[in-house]
């Protein structure tokens, strides 16, 4: 049965906050921080990175509780408001700073402001995993949870030179104030829409608390640990990708930071207007088939980025649109196919744990959106490499960072293209689950 497209837009909705966190976070927070804001490159480096590793343990406590969680609020429902009012609190600490902040209150601030997004997240992505138990069916939930994730980060690339064009003024606080305000007004909103109208199928468990030996079995689950890797090496690429582009497109190619984030929005948007497609492709071909497309679609596009030459708009916008075809692929499909496994889970062990599985996903692409900035950011301080707007950087370090900026991203890639290829769980498989699952349901109870 397909889930009404009300539905999935009210279950969607959260990942609008979601995204204004999840890509400022990459890619205008830590430049803001070090330049606007005047706090030394290593230690913003340093600063983002410890607040992701506080913050990742966090996500499967926060799984484990939600699938222990029972009331007439539901499994859900409550942790995604809970979450969407912290979340408010931390956007306007960490989006409001001024200069001056020190190290220890921007430290503080982040980790309340990723407190939010871990409640909010968490307990969306392991209600997505639960409204429905048909293979196809998750493709189009996660499918519409990534595309308001792309339109997210969409709304909040606009936001920047919206408030230029509004106030007269070239001036990075405003574009980071004006993601803050957006955050603050919709992490509450879009929590209680979910809330009012996404409903919560019952919990599907023979038992209903797990025993630590139990959490401890999901690290020898072979489905398990390769999704795993896949997911760290797929968030790894774009993270170094996001985490050098405003340096890429600006001393790179020659571009000024305000046509960087033009070219960034032509990203976003060619990945939303694809995200429809991938949906068709894993329906028609598997989830983790169209996963392998994906992949080698992005190993092409990116790998040709350093042909684009300087200073070429047209050219820009062309190679951003084709870069930006398989963004919207890998994430929603690996976490319809962590839904199908988290079935081979229930029929194992007897447990649903949607909650800690879906969140124990999450902390992987906090990891792999932590290291590029925590590893890139001092490696090319390391080469000499100098941030600043108007700095003219040596041709060896513009060179290191052109390296760092294809072939990493690239090679990460082709390795979860290889571990991909390789998934044994497909549709067929999973309907002997579904028919397993409904055999031990249809039992007597002794």
């Amino acid at each position: 049965m397909q889930l009404k497209r009300s539905t999935l837009a009210a279950f969607a909705g959260p990942s609008l906050p979601l995204a204004a966190i999840a890509l400022p976070f990459i890619v205008y927070l830590p430049p803001y921080y070090a330049g606007t804001l005047g706090l030394d490159l290593a230690a913003v480096g340093l600063i983002f990175f410890l607040v992701r590793v506080l913050d990742m343990p966090l996500d499967p406590l926060l799984g484990h509780l939600m699938d222990g969680t029972r009331g007439r609020w539901g499994r859900y429902r409550p942790w995604l408001v809970a979450g969407g009012l912290v979340m408010m609190g931390g956007a306007y600490l960490v989006y409001m700073a001024e200069p001056g902040i020190g190290m220890g209150q921007a430290f503080a601030q982040l980790l309340l402001l990723y407190l939010g997004l871990s409640l909010m997240l968490v307990a969306q992505v392991g209600w997505g995993a639960s409204l429905s138990t048909d293979y196809h069916e998750r493709s189009r939930v996660f499918g519409w949870w990534q595309a308001a994730n792309i339109f997210g980060m969409i709304l909040v690339l606009m936001l920047p030179p919206l408030a230029g064009a509004l106030t007269g003024e070239d001036d990075a606080a405003l574009g980071i104030h004006a993601m803050g305000w957006f955050v603050i007004v919709a992490a509450p909103v879009a929590a209680l829409v979910a809330a009012r109208f996404v409903p919560e199928r019952p919990v599907a468990a023979d038992r209903v608390e797990p025993s630590w030996a139990d959490v401890k079995a999901l690290a020898r689950n072979p489905l398990i640990r390769r999704l795993l890797v896949v997911d760290a090496l797929t968030g790894l690429a774009p993270g170094i990708t996001g985490a050098m582009f405003i340096f890429y497109f600006e001393h790179r190619l020659g571009f000024s930071a305000a046509q960087a984030s033009q070219l960034l929005l032509v990203y976003f948007l060619a990945g939303f207007a694809a995200a429809p497609l991938w949906m068709k492709l894993a329906i028609r071909i598997g989830k983790h088939r169209a996963g392998v497309v994906a992949a080698l679609v992005y190993i092409v596009t990116h790998g040709g980025l350093p042909l684009l030459p300087t200073g070429d708009v047209a050219s820009a916008v062309f190679g951003m649109a084709l870069a930006g075809l398989p963004f919207a692929a890998q994430l929603f499909l690996l976490r319809a196919m962590l839904a199908d496994v988290a079935d081979v889970d229930r029929l194992e062990t007897g447990l649903d744990r949607n909650g800690l599985l879906q969140a124990v996903l999450t902390t992987t692409s906090k990891i792999a959106h932590a290291l590029p900035v925590a590893l890139i950011y001092p490696f090319l301080d390391l080469v000499g490499f100098d941030p600043a707007p108007s700095a003219a950087n040596t041709p060896e370090a513009i060179a290191h960072m052109t390296l760092l900026f294809v072939l990493a991203p690239v090679s990460l890639m082709a390795v979860a293209a290889w571990l991909v290829s390789r998934w044994p769980h497909d549709e067929t498989a999973h309907a002997r689950v579904q028919a397993a699952l409904a055999e031990r349901a249809a039992r007597p109870a002794e």
